[in-house]
This record gives C-alpha cells, sequence and structure tokens, in this order.
C-alpha cells in the first residue's frame, strides 16, 4: 500500500525532526540570543510535522479500511508488513532518543518537565495504534476466511513491541496470502 509507505516515511521524518529539532533550538539559542524568530520556525515546522505524521497515519488507516471493505488480504498483508517490519528501527531509535533526550530535560528542570513526558508517548503511541488497524484488519480477513486465529493476535496490534512480535509470527505463518515483493 502506498498509504502505508508514506505514513512509514513520515514516521522516520517525525523522528529526524524529533532530533534536529532541539538541538537547533539549543544551538540557535547559545550566546544569549535566547528565544528568537529562527527557534520558534523550527519548533513551527517539527509541530507541523507531526500533524503530518498523524494525518498521513490516518489516511493509512482509511487505506487499509478500504482493503479490507473490499476483502483485499494481499493489499492489507502488504501494508502490514510495510509498516511493522520496516518500522523496526524506527521504534528503536525513537525510543532510545526520548530516554536521552527527555531524561536530560526532565533532570535539567529538577522534574518540572516530567509531566510533559506523557506528550511524545501518546504521540509515539498513536502511530502504533495506526499502523495496528492494517494488521487488525488483515487478522480479521483471515478469520472470515475460516482460519482459527485468537482474538488475542489482534489485541497485541495496538500493543507496543507485541504489535512487531504478533506481525513477524503471523507473516510469516501466512506468508502464501501476501505479495513477496511489494
Amino acid at each position: 500500500m502506498r498509504t502505508a509507505k508514506l505514513f512509514l516515511a513520515g514516521m522516520y521524518l517525525h523522528l529526524v525532526l524529533s532530533v534536529a529539532a532541539p538541538i537547533g533550538i539549543l544551538y540557535l539559542g547559545w550566546g544569549g540570543a535566547g528565544w528568537n524568530r529562527a527557534n520558534g520556525t523550527l519548533f513551527l515546522v517539527y509541530l507541523g510535522a507531526i500533524l503530518l505524521v498523524q494525518l498521513l497515519g490516518w489516511i493509512s488507516v482509511g487505506a487499509a479500511i478500504s482493503a479490507y471493505r473490499r476483502n483485499d488480504v494481499a493489499r492489507l498483508f502488504s501494508g502490514w508488513r510495510t509498516l511493522k517490519l520496516g518500522s523496526i528501527p524506527f521504534y528503536i531509535l525513537n525510543f532510545l532518543w526520548s530516554v536521552l533526550a527527555w531524561g536530560s530535560i526532565v533532570a535539567a528542570s529538577r522534574g518540572i518537565f516530567l509531566l510533559l513526558v506523557p506528550i511524545p508517548v501518546a504521540i509515539t503511541w498513536l502511530m502504533v495504534l495506526q499502523s495496528g488497524v492494517t494488521g487488525w484488519l488483515a487478522i480479521r480477513c483471515l478469520r472470515e476466511e475460516g482460519e482459527d486465529l485468537a482474538i488475542l493476535w489482534s489485541v497485541c496490534q495496538f500493543l507496543p513491541v507485541l504489535d512487531v512480535a504478533a506481525a513477524l509470527v503471523l507473516l510469516r505463518r501466512f506468508r502464501h496470502r501476501a505479495p513477496a515483493g511489494r
């Protein structure tokens, strides 16, 4: 699914900007300049990228729902493989960067910014949720075709780490359903 590839690319753009924006803001504010127009612009670009990625995620969800309604299991599997397997490096790097960056921010603020930590966690979980819809619908198609799959496989699609593990197991088990090259 093309929308899955766009969403995945957006996730990586988000990661790059989540690293570049704080470093750029610190660099631009260095030397007593404080907050200026360049810092504000960089921050707005970062917020715009977050909104773009969320929009791409919901468009990907819509495309998955459309493929499900057409009973296009191959298309769902293709999108599922793209989103779950292609996002593994993203989630690892995102976790490491978030621990480093937010750990530093919280430590530097002596705990005051601990209240803001749920914001990036929620943004990342929304990405897991959006990519999980594709897997959930693929599993649902398989169940409608008579495959004996527990509901737990569907639940795992919305839980970080378990979503990738479940996708690996099920994509391997049903690899004959999905086109290999797309």
